[in-house]
């Protein structure tokens, strides 16, 4: 029987339960007066990985990201109405285990998702349990050194878990209630909320709050069973059942990774790190390189720049992978995390030698190399990488090698400017994934921004151990900001997106600076801007070069 009750306070719209606000905080994405940034929500389970918190700044993917105010996205509320569920959990679960590979079901009150709880009202405003299914994958596919193999069977259990989709929501209106799936990989609503967060729902979160596995440090799912290799779709209802219920599904404890660090080694781009942390633009950039970025960059570069410079960016091989992905289907071009991780294995691989060597030679050399050493790879550019890799002023590619296939061993720099924002708010709560850790060594400070205009407002920047967090509001008393920057909002994000020349903004006061002024010269470096390759770029780094050559000679003789 259908029933209808009034929402709770963890119910209520982030406005509601927010009301009283600073007027400081109100920007074009906050309407009810609160800025929804990451610095609200911590991560709500163990830390992932091994990371013992020694440094000054957590790791920043131990924060949750939520979208910005839902009400500036689509203000109209609508009162949910709830079915009680005919069956009990249990033998809810146990239909459900007939139909996908696990599953696991929580309230939509989990304080795993209070984050997203707006946003999964919007898809469906009638949401009361998330029902969590796992599909196995293929564990030869995805370790092999072939990537269609791999990409063909992550597309496969897609299909599987679309279809299982379906099966739950028609044993979901046996009982009485209604369904639906949200996505699972890329939503097809980025023209409404790029480059802001994209997803509704974050089926690992889910996941790990209903019992079937824990994030590690590579942030996939690792299932007791399957390890990395599974996907997550999540079915939203309206079924409802005893809270007694969902107050017995408690998360894994389980932690493979405290004894574990394979994923950091084969990472080709360095993106997770042994300290817990883990660099979203470095995962991005390379692994979805055929996707969003690449075909941002291929766009710009064919509108900006001369035929001659458009051959330094773009190889044939490069042109023709986008042509695949975009005719086709995205082609992922790294499984390194999800094909070297053992936690399936997790016994025998700590517990047997023999086990252990026989993973080491045949998975994670081979794979390491290949994507470290054989295929091309993409890196941020940024003054370290041009200089550790030797790439000259208005180049982007190191020389293939001419003894291998393909595009053996090429190096290609991609600009992290280019994935631009368009509001004050997104801007200043990504900043901590545009932040370049290496090229921030020895820097430990706080900034205060203060913006005027419209969305503007204060907000706190800390760098410190190569680490960067962000948050609104100011430096607690009685403790003072390194540096203050005060401007117009507009004008730091244009700054941001490329369209102002912060020199010609500071020299007309269009910013201004206090306190330790020279620390504002490292932003350009550790958020990188486009790089310098006129006449003057060119010779100094010819002059660098020929000094480096003369000094390393010189030391050989002595």
């Amino acid at each position: 029987m259908a029933t209808t009750k009034p929402l709770r306070l963890e119910q209520q719209p982030t406005h509601q339960r927010n009301a009283i606000a600073d007027e400081n905080e109100i920007g074009p994405a906050t309407p009810n007066g609160r800025r929804n940034t990451s610095a609200d929500w911590d991560f709500p389970f163990a830390t992932p990985g091994r990371w013992q918190g020694k440094k000054a700044i957590p790791a920043n993917s131990e924060r949750r990201q939520p979208f910005v105010d839902i009400d500036a996205y689509d203000p109209v509320k609508i009162e949910p109405r709830w079915v009680r569920s005919r069956v009990s959990m249990a033998e809810f679960k146990e239909r459900v285990a007939q139909i996908a590979d696990d599953v696991g079901v929580i309230s939509i009150d989990h304080p795993a998702i209070a984050h997203e709880a707006d946003e999964i009202r919007y898809v469906y405003p009638h949401a009361r349990s998330l029902v969590v299914m796992i599909g196995e994958e293929n564990k030869p596919s995805l370790q092999s050194r072939y990537l269609p193999t791999a990409n063909h069977e992550l597309y496969a259990c897609e299909e599987r878990l679309f279809k299982w989709g379906h099966e739950v929501t028609g044993y979901i209106r046996s009982l009485g209630g209604e369904a639906l799936t949200t996505t699972i990989g890329w939503p097809q609503e980025v023209s409404q909320r790029w480059p802001d967060k994209i997803w509704p729902l974050s089926h690992k979160l889910a996941a790990q709050a209903a019992g079937l596995g824990v994030i590690g440090t590579s942030r996939n799912l690792l299932h007791k069973t399957f390890g990395a290799y599974c996907l997550i779709d999540t079915v939203v209802t309206n079924l409802e059942f005893a809270e007694a219920e969902y107050a017995a599904v408690a998360s894994m404890e389980w932690n493979p990774c405290l004894e574990c660090n394979l994923c950091v080694a084969s990472c080709p781009t360095e993106a997770i790190k042994a300290d817990g942390e883990f660099d979203f633009f470095a995962c991005y950039n390379h692994t979805y390189r055929d996707s969003i970025p690449g075909f941002l960059d291929f766009a710009r570069d064919l509108a900006e720049a001369k035929p001659r410079r458009f051959e330094h960016r773009w190889s044939d091989a490069e042109i023709a992978a986008l042509w695949q992905s975009l005719a086709f289907r995205v082609e992922y071009r790294c499984f390194n995390c999800v094909a070297t991780c053992p936690a399936e294995i997790h016994d025998a691989f700590h517990d047997d030698k023999t086990a252990r060597r026989s993973y080491m030679d045949e998975t994670l050399k081979p794979l390491t190399y290949t994507r470290k050493s054989v295929e091309q790879r993409f890196v941020i550019d940024t003054p370290s990488a041009r200089e550790f890799y030797d790439i000259a002023p208005g180049k982007f590619r190191t020389a293939p090698d001419p003894n291998r296939p393909g595009q053996g061993r090429t190096i290609r720099l991609v600009q992290l400017q280019r994935i631009r924002v368009s509001n004050i708010d997104t801007m200043m709560r990504m900043m901590q994934f545009y932040f370049r850790p290496t090229d921030a060594a020895g820097l430990d400070f706080s900034c205060q921004f203060e913006f005027t205009g419209e969305g503007g407002g204060a907000w706190v920047l800390r760098v410190a151990d190569r680490r960067c967090s962000v948050r609104p509001g100011t430096v607690a008393a009685p403790a003072l900001p390194d540096l203050t920057v005060r401007c117009n909002g507009a004008v730091f994000l244009g700054l941001h997106r490329g369209e102002i020349d912060p020199v010609a903004a500071l020299l007309s006061g269009r910013i201004r600076l206090s306190g330790q002024k020279q620390l504002f010269l490292a932003f350009p470096r550790i958020f990188p801007v486009r790089p310098p390759d006129g006449l003057m770029a060119k010779a100094r780094w010819h002059a660098r070069r020929w000094w480096k050559r003369r000094w390393s000679a010189a030391s050989l003789r002595g």
